[in-house]
């Protein structure tokens, strides 16, 4: 009976998953997952979300021990490691989904298949749904993705069968992988608890979702992000779960249903762009960003990292993050707001947010969050938009985003007794750190730079000689060249996948990649909102056009940090 070694990544579950379920039904399994040090020691590590994993692994070892097999641990370097294990079980080869997490993972394959070549060995890679090696344009993607996730999902094997003689290492704990516990609450693990997420999402949340997005105090994500991180579902039976309600009798329901599926389907689409130019991990999308530098102040970057800003929408964000990990109450708009202050108005490298966000979010996702820094730094959509997005920190975000302060009051609880309207502007006067700079000169300077840098290449049809290349030792930020990590052996390193050769691309080819750098609807600036005290009835003019309001179309808000 034929054996295959099944690699596990990020891809811990047993349903949907096309490598092991062909594994299963051609012979014996061996199911294993690697602790790599390169990723457990990575600089955007982050502890929390290291647990979470570890939860994970425990959970699809159960599932796999339902289905008569078990999972296999080691710890250590994959290159040394599945080749041995072949050599070991005399399996025929190894199955895996394409991983392009991170620059190192495909580093790491890249290692994986040559040293598997020399010894005569065999791997075979399953890409992902909606994840594919050829350019085209980005149209034709959404195309191809509503495609994919309408495919039938694979069912999970009708039986896993490990070799007996095959010896798995114990599950380590977090303080064995050399991180420590930092308090904060990780959700419940696995498959099923994914599930039972989205059925309660749409049972409790799907009336509301669509219109609370922008409100953390709702709490209307629906918490799959994690899930969706370490795959623990599958994009995909999130979207069929989630097409059904769009012919739901009652229209919020579909509103919100459709939503969610464009959410799905952005998160998908910052992984694509990874895959064609994994340096956007490391660069800014344009050259010309990062040649200009960036400034950077260690103590206003502490303080921002802090929540001691002087401006209580961002501090409430901030101790949200320290404090939970984020993935349920710090929605996209909080997220964007706290980033817009670091990258826009304190002026400071959009990668050191990122950085941060990282090594506490337990949805931390490389493609998804990276790219969403780099466009509320302005630097990403920008090709053919002549104006930024710059939040005001102040009263008009809280007006927005925490009408009733709820977010503000929960985190910032020395601010329990101050009145809402008066939470935008300076609280020296309560004992509260003031604010830290002035939002209106802040914004003029950062306006003014994004305007003479994007006006080298706005506008132009072939942005090739504009973008970023892959560095020669593509460093993760923020080590220096004199602290290359030991799997960074050789300039200019193989990748796989292989990223876009940018240097052999006819201009018919930019005009496709090109429609990857662009936003592909028409958005204008938001007006901002103003805080009145809860007794001050509004004017009747004001009331007359809030009663003629419709809801924003879902193609509106463009700010993703989370899938959902």
């Amino acid at each position: 009976m034929p054996t295959t070694i099944v690699w596990f990544r990020q891809d811990l579950r047993v349903w949907d998953h096309e490598p092991l379920f062909r594994a299963a039904r051609r012979g014996q399994v061996i199911p294993i997952y690697i602790f790599e040090r390169s990723l457990l020691h990575h600089p955007e590590a982050c502890a929390a979300q290291i647990e979470f994993i570890l939860r994970c692994l425990y959970a699809l070892d159960l599932d796999l021990q339902k289905l008569g097999g078990r999972l296999i641990l080691r710890d250590g370097d994959p290159v040394e490691i599945l080749p041995n294990l072949i050599a070991e079980t005399q399996a025929e080869g190894i199955y895996a989904y394409t991983d392009c997490d991170r620059i190192y993972s495909r580093v790491r394959d890249a290692k994986v298949i040559k040293r598997l070549t020399e010894r005569q060995m065999r791997i075979r890679w399953f890409d992902p749904p909606a994840s594919i090696d050829d350019l085209i344009a980005y149209p034709k993607y959404r195309d191809r993705w509503y495609a994919d996730m309408n495919s039938a999902i694979t069912p999970s094997p009708e039986k896993v069968s490990v070799p007996e003689e095959v010896v798995s290492d114990r599950l380590p704990t977090l303080m064995e992988l050399g991180h420590q516990p930092d308090q904060k609450f990780i959700p419940a693990a696995g498959t099923e608890p994914a599930r039972i997420l989205l059925k309660e999402f749409f049972e409790t949340k799907a009336k509301s979702y669509y219109w609370q997005l922008s409100y953390p105090s709702a709490e209307a994500t629906t918490g799959l992000s994690p899930y969706i991180k370490v795959g623990a579902i599958s994009i995909r039976e999130c979207v069929q779960y989630a097409k059904a309600f769009t012919k739901d009798p009652d229209p919020k329901i579909r509103l919100s249903s459709k939503q969610l599926i464009s959410r799905l389907r952005w998160g998908s689409g910052f992984h694509q762009r990874f895959r064609y130019m994994p340096q956007l991990e490391v660069r800014s999308l344009y050259t010309v960003f990062d040649e200009d530098g960036w400034d950077f102040d260690p103590i206003h970057y502490q303080k921002w990292q802090q929540g001691m800003t002087g401006f209580p929408i961002i501090d409430a964000a901030a101790r949200c993050l320290l404090a939970t990990g984020g993935w349920k109450e710090l929605n996209f708009r909080s997220r964007a707001i706290y980033s817009s202050f670091l990258s826009n108005l304190l002026g400071m490298d959009w990668r050191y947010g990122a950085l941060h966000f990282m090594q506490h979010l337990i949805d931390g996702d490389c493609a998804i969050d990276h790219y969403q820094w780099a466009m509320q730094a302005g630097v990403t959509h920008c090709v053919d938009k002549s104006w930024t997005r710059i939040y005001n920190p102040g009263e008009a975000a809280i007006a927005r985003c925490d009408p009733e302060a709820k977010f503000i009051k929960r985190w910032l609880p020395e601010l329990a007794d101050i009145p809402i309207e008066k939470l935008g502007g300076n609280l020296a006067a309560f004992g509260y750190p003031a604010p830290m700079l002035d939002y209106k000169q802040s914004r003029k300077e950062r306006v003014k730079q994004l305007e003479k840098q994007r006006s080298i290449f706005r506008e132009q049809k072939n942005v090739l000689p504009y973008l970023a290349r892959m560095p020669d030792y593509p460093i993760p930020f923020p080590l220096s060249p004199e602290q290359i990590p030991n799997w960074l052996t050789e300039q200019n390193p193989p990748l796989f996948p292989h990223a876009l050769d940018l240097e052999s691309l006819d201009l018919e080819q930019a005009i496709k990649l090109r429609t990857w750098l662009v936003a592909h609807v028409e958005i204008q600036p938001h007006k901002a909102n103003t805080l009145k005290p809860k007794n001050e009835p509004p004017s009747k003019a004001k009331s007359s056009r809030k009663a003629k309001q419709q809801p924003d179309s879902p193609f509106r808000q463009l700010s993703l940090f989370e899938s959902m």
